[in-house]
């Protein structure tokens, strides 16, 4: 058979590529290109026990051609700006399975390949993007997705017409570790491609094959086992069973999200009231302590203060028992958490708690942010700004450096300057005794209502956490915990709805804390 001849010299084909070739990824685009010509050519083949001779010598009449290429090729990929290599492809492969295994062999060659066709056809990048993305000159990219595309034209089409793409993640991480976004990271930049998201979405509730997830996505199999290897090192999938994989962290779908419309009203009116009447005497008590408020208005701090008791003093109340966060492959402690984006995630329940701490240089200080409506996204601030910020309240004289990043700061909202030109924080103040103060009083004044708060809160987990996979026991129990935090984005949204307190437009809910 001519499959059976033409696949078992690939092997030798790429051995004799290295030889003659700068580097291993030419070596797979010279191997690719011959096992093509071959194919396109072996009809021709009059005698088959001269199959060897015929092969090598059409090896070296298409060496000379790549080495033509190659050089031209270079010479294009010195500019930035390429515009798009035109190809023409008017060889059709034969639909016989043979083909289609042999065109899969190939392909597996070369991750490089494999890559860009995904973020061309499935991810939707331009050349321009894939060329950020992978490090790559923008030329680089469009002669290897020209190749690429002549030799998969096929599976390429194929790809594009069924992937439908019909889930959007959003993932992130809870927990503790060292990242910035840029030179450090976050574990979910790893894992954030669309084919990616697409495998985790489809094994989220119910293990699926590999040979599944490429009927359900529209990608080829070998495309799927890629993805799966980075996501098994990333510790987002686990294998229940040898030939199955399964998402290791829960995805907030529509099922999870419609729970808290249906059930957080009710719960909302049960604690609402009592919860405002305790906040304000609170609020009074702190305020007239001399906290440093960074003009927030009384109603702004009254939500500020309702989150941080409820941070406080969850570990007290535990209204579902879990276990800590397991160390991940990098050394920290953290774990994803996935929201379907498909309009289902905007619920009355759910606050993102960031913190963020200093070197301890010169003191213990700690940014901790809360995100949830009305109050506007903050980016928790890292270490050196949080030092910037000690400085200040110490009013230690900041050194070149730290002039540098506040002013950066001024221009991110973090600082500002007063009427007398001096750079003052922006954000409100807890010193160590001031804070303390604020525990004592939180349990002066909230002692018989915590408890309460704490049983409505283990009613509405009665039926939430049966809505997650089984699998995710854990996981589920670490989030009804934080249910008991998450819930005042209900409670603040019943206070505002009754015209209870008013928050600006804009207004952020964030707080640094001297420890």
């Amino acid at each position: 058979m001519d499959y059976e001849r033409i696949s078992a010299m690939i092997d030798k084909t790429f051995a004799w590529s290295v030889s003659r070739t700068f580097s291993r990824e030419e070596a797979e685009e010279l191997t690719q290109e011959i096992i093509f010509q071959a194919i396109k050519s072996i009809h021709a083949l009059r005698d088959d026990s001269k199959f060897e001779p015929w092969f090598w010598r059409l090896a070296d009449i298409t060496l000379k051609v790549f080495r033509r290429s190659k050089i031209k090729s270079r010479n294009t990929m010195s500019y930035d700006d390429v515009t798009a290599l035109a190809f023409e492809d008017t060889y059709t492969f034969e639909t016989d399975e043979e083909y289609q295994n042999l065109r899969r062999r190939i392909s597996q060659m070369s991750a490089a390949y494999r890559d860009m066709i995904v973020l061309y056809y499935y991810d939707n990048l331009s050349c321009k993007a894939i060329s950020e993305k992978l490090s790559l000159p923008e030329g680089t990219v469009t002669f290897r997705l020209s190749l690429a595309r002549t030799k998969l034209k096929e599976r390429c089409n194929q790809m594009n017409e069924t992937a439908l793409k019909p889930a959007q993640l959003k993932i992130r991480i809870k927990g503790e570790g060292n990242y910035n976004g840029d030179d450090r990271p976050f574990p979910w930049q790893y894992i954030d491609d669309a084919l990616s998201q697409n495998i985790l979405w489809y094994s989220y509730r119910e293990p699926k094959t590999v040979e599944e997830l490429s009927e359900l996505t529209g990608v080829p199999a070998f495309y799927i086992e890629d993805r799966i290897d980075n996501l098994i090192k990333r510790e987002a999938v686990i294998r229940p069973q040898k030939t199955t994989v399964q998402t290791n962290f829960i995805i907030y779908d529509k099922e999870i999200n419609s729970y808290a419309p249906q059930h957080s009203g009710s719960f909302a009116a049960a604690v609402s009231e009592q919860f405002l009447e305790l906040s304000r005497r609170l609020t009074d008590e702190v305020l007239s302590s001399g906290l440093w408020t960074a003009g927030r208005s009384r109603d702004e701090i009254i939500c500020l203060l309702s989150a941080m008791l409820l941070d406080t003093f969850v570990s007290d109340y535990r209204p579902c028992e879990h276990k800590r966060f397991d160390k991940k492959y990098d050394g920290g402690l953290w774990e994803y958490t996935g929201f379907l984006q498909d309009g289902s995630c905007g619920s009355d329940v759910g606050i993102g708690i960031a913190k963020s701490m200093n070197n301890y240089e010169s003191g213990k200080l700690a940014h901790y942010s809360y995100h949830f409506a009305p109050f506007a996204y903050r980016k928790m601030m890292f270490d050196h700004e949080i030092d910037v910020c000690h400085a200040i309240l110490q009013k230690i004289e900041l050194t070149e450096k730290q002039k540098e990043y506040a002013a950066k700061m001024i221009a991110d909202g973090y600082l500002a300057k007063d009427k007398e030109g001096d750079i003052v924080c922006a954000i409100p103040v807890f010193t160590k005794n001031r804070h303390d103060l604020f525990i004592t009083s939180v349990k002066t004044i909230f002692a018989d209502f915590l408890p309460f708060y704490s049983e409505e809160v283990k009613k509405y987990l009665n039926g939430y956490m049966k809505l997650f996979p089984k699998h995710l026991k854990e996981a589920s129990e670490r989030n009804g915990f934080y249910v008991f935090v998450a819930l005042l984005k209900a409670v603040a949204a019943d206070w505002i709805r009754n015209g209870e307190i008013k928050i600006p437009d804009g207004a952020v809910c964030d707080v640094l804390i001297e420890h």
